[in-house]
């Protein structure tokens, strides 16, 4: 599945140190429910931003660019990438539903480091735990998605354009463009969620359950 790319963080070692002491204030259990209440409030806040129309959008396969220099027809090539984005906003009310129901199934099994991990620890850590599973779930939806927007035979017919070349053009990267749209959905979905995460961590004030905010004050840059 494609890595979610987050923005790099060097926390000083000093206040990695600090950060780790405060910590040990509190149970392994209630860092964990702390982390999972908060993270939950950040998924919400991602979903709902997720799911509005137009919101999530996915870029076309670096190969479609070779291929459209290759043949000549960006007209075809831009309906490809109108097919790809008709099938994720078809797609993204359901995968924001998996996303949700695979969050309440997660266990924090180490809640510490997910937190000293900054910006986005936690986010890394559900997408660790939960992204195998949330593509085996959303796969079948997409293939249902893609096939319905058309986009395997546009896929064709700009390949066809090209023939021989395409190979040469990457065209091979092309020929799985379910899975494309699948790890892109997810990898979308996640950095929704990474950048309610830096919120939470910079204002932990927003949460409302008391040991989540405490949980995220400690570890608050």
């Amino acid at each position: 599945m494609t890595p979610v790319v987050f923005a790099a963080y060097t926390m000083a070692a000093p206040q990695m140190s600090s950060m780790a002491s405060a910590l040990e204030s509190l149970s392994s259990s209630d860092l964990a429910a702390g982390l999972k209440s908060g993270l939950g409030t950040a998924l919400e806040a991602a979903l709902a931003k997720m799911v509005q129309p137009g919101a999530l959008t996915i870029s076309a396969p670096k190969a479609l660019a070779k291929i459209e220099a290759a043949s000549g027809n960006a007209v075809q090539a831009d309906g490809m990438t109108v097919a790809l984005n008709a099938a994720v906003a078809k797609v993204a009310p359901q995968a924001a539903e998996l996303m949700r129901a695979a969050f309440k199934e997660v266990k924090i099994a180490d809640a510490k480091t997910a937190l000293l991990n900054a910006p986005a620890g936690g986010t890394q850590y559900l997408q660790k735990t939960m992204g195998p599973a949330l593509r085996e779930k959303l796969m079948p939806l997409v293939n249902e998605a893609v096939a319905a927007a058309g986009v395997e035979a546009k896929t064709k017919a700009l390949l066809a354009t090209v023939g021989p070349l395409a190979s040469l053009a990457g065209g091979k990267s092309l020929a799985d463009i379910n899975g494309y749209v699948c790890d892109q959905v997810i990898s979308k979905g996640f950095q929704f969620m990474s950048k309610e995460e830096a919120v939470i961590r910079a204002n932990p004030s927003l949460l409302k359950n008391a040991l989540s905010e405490k949980v995220f004050s400690l570890i608050r840059k």
